[in-house]
């Protein structure tokens, strides 16, 4: 079953429908696999941006290597998010006749010997318009090592029988934390013939998310026949999940053992009290990271992000949505003023010493800015100490 129809629609006013494009293909369009390549490297959102639809990530994502050689061969693209995690994206046409069954063994053995390529050194990471690298090298071999790694299989139109394959193979691999998306790239033409524009319709043909499995050791003590044998929960932490789920009170006590400065301590505590006048419009989204996080968010859009370690972070994109044009410009310049350094980045990062030297101005900000936008002007609750 197909997911999107052979055929697009458009309308001009209240006139009815009338076909527009039709469904084609890399081929018929006189186009090959290298152009499905270089266009995911180009344009990331081809295939994150269904990924991010679903749920699979929030990152901000950044082209990173084509062609990446692994001892296996060559990855057809690596994109890199904002938080170290690596996307690796293999693409296949339609016509291609081992796409159902090769593709995914191609990406499968890429991504076992992902992690000993990083191991000597890793490729150059992308820079932002200032001259920053978008991301951690030490979150990126982390992320990697622990297996938090997610495989696209991108096609202009995958086989529906991937899928199956798909999840028997990922049975195989029932310890590592990474996500496996098949995306199509569905290309369409002008149904008169006419016109050299195409459509490009990218959606999520299928998704296979790892699931936690119950792990057990097996302690054997003595020589049979008199052997005691003693059966053991492995926890997560033991398997070192990259893909942990926080809440409230696990972040907090984290945040305590990882010696996060107080003052950070104190601003994520007062931030979740904060979030709590306003529960029909703010949330706190919890990270799956090692060391995990916690976002502020109103209407989907973040306001700050709050990491185990102590360091911050902010996604000035995000400032709009979350409280519309004119008090988002305004929570933009007071951390222009606040933290001038990051705000120069396109990912803003404060490092922990920073962060709990502003802390508390951080919070004054942000509880503004909330009231503001709710229709408030008036101060909630007490800033940190």
């Amino acid at each position: 079953m197909k997911p999107v129809a052979d055929q697009l629609f458009t309308f001009e006013n209240r006139d009815k429908p009338t076909l527009a494009y039709e469904r084609s293909s890399v081929e018929d369009l006189g186009l090959k696999e290298s152009w499905l390549r270089d266009s995911i490297f180009h344009v990331p959102e081809l295939v994150i941006g269904p990924c991010r639809a679903a749920g699979l990530t929030e990152d901000e994502w950044y082209p990173w290597q084509r062609e990446y050689k692994v001892e296996v061969g060559q990855i057809d693209v690596l994109l890199l998010s904002s938080q170290g995690r690596v996307a690796v994206v293999e693409t296949k046409l339609a016509t291609s006749p081992d796409l159902r069954r090769r593709v995914l063994a191609q990406a499968l053995d890429y991504l076992t010997h992902l992690s000993d390529s990083f191991a000597d050194a890793l490729p150059e990471i992308p820079r932002d318009e200032n001259g920053q690298p978008v991301a951690d090298p030490e979150d990126i071999r982390e992320s990697v090592g622990q297996g938090d790694v997610l495989v696209i299989v991108a096609s202009d139109e995958v086989d529906p029988r991937v899928a199956k394959l798909s999840r028997s193979l990922l049975a195989d691999h029932f310890v590592k934390q990474w996500d496996l998306a098949l995306v199509d790239v569905a290309l369409y033409r002008d149904a008169s013939g006419h016109s050299k524009k195409y459509v490009v319709v990218p959606h999520l043909r299928n998704l296979i998310e790892s699931e936690p499995r119950q792990v057990v050791r097996v302690i054997v003590e003595g020589e049979t026949p008199s052997a005691r044998i003693q059966v053991e929960r492995v926890t997560g932490d033991e398997l070192t999940s990259a893909r942990q789920v926080w809440d409230e009170h696990r972040f907090l006590e984290n945040l305590d053992t990882e010696k996060a400065p107080k003052p950070v301590r104190h601003l994520a505590s007062v931030l979740i009290s904060l979030v709590k006048h306003f529960p029909d419009s703010v949330t706190v989204a919890w990270g799956t990271g090692k060391l995990g996080s916690m976002t502020v968010k109103r209407h989907g859009g973040g306001l700050i992000e709050v990491y185990g370690s102590g360091r911050v972070r902010f996604r000035p994109l995000k400032f709009a949505r979350a409280l519309g044009d004119d008090i988002g410009a305004q929570y933009r310049h007071g951390l222009d003023k606040l933290v001038p350094g990051a705000m120069r980045m396109q990912y803003p990062r404060v490092p922990p010493d920073e962060a709990a030297r502003v802390a508390s101005a951080l919070y004054e900000l942000i509880e503004q800015a909330l009231s503001r936008a709710e229709g408030g002007t008036g101060v909630l609750g007490s800033e940190p100490a």
